[in-house]
């Protein structure tokens, strides 16, 4: 009975966000392995105290996650909009900025963490509100006229 529900989930949610959820899942992977890239090298090559190179790589990873997010996911073409777009999504990349670094923070204090152990502590965190974010981008930043969507279908 749970996989049948869980199965209708998943079918309900193909047919109204497929082609969203699979763009977010390529930015989303294409930002993971930039930022996973950035973090190592920062701690590695650059010898960056862990928590600045996850402080730094979050940050500048937020840009294009930004930017392919709106215009290839969401298609939105028009300005960007500081109080409905940029200050949300800005709020949920500091969110999991915050999240990330206190996490980082804490092995590295706790273990005195390898490079490996930062990175995959890193990305646990930011797996925590990678659906949640889906949802939020999809449903409050770029949200579409349902009249515009069919449209363009």
């Amino acid at each position: 009975m749970v996989t049948r529900t869980i199965a209708d989930l998943a079918s309900r949610l193909a047919a109204t966000h497929g082609r969203k959820l699979i763009r977010f899942g390529a930015v989303s992977a294409f930002n993971v392995v930039l930022g996973q890239l950035l973090l190592y090298g920062a701690q590695v090559v650059l010898d960056w105290r862990p928590v600045v190179a996850n402080m730094v790589t979050v940050i500048l990873g937020a840009v294009p996650a930004y930017l392919l997010s709106r215009y290839w996911v969401w298609e939105k073409r028009d300005k960007n909009q500081l109080m409905s777009e940029i200050v949300p999504f800005w709020t949920m990349a500091l969110i999991g900025f915050a999240l990330s670094t206190a996490a980082v923070w804490y092995v590295d204090v706790r273990w005195a963490a390898s490079p490996i152990v930062v990175n995959l502590t890193n990305l646990s965190a930011f797996g925590v509100v990678w659906v949640a974010k889906f949802f939020v981008l999809d449903r409050i930043l770029f949200k579409t006229d349902p009249v515009q969507a069919t449209a363009g279908v």
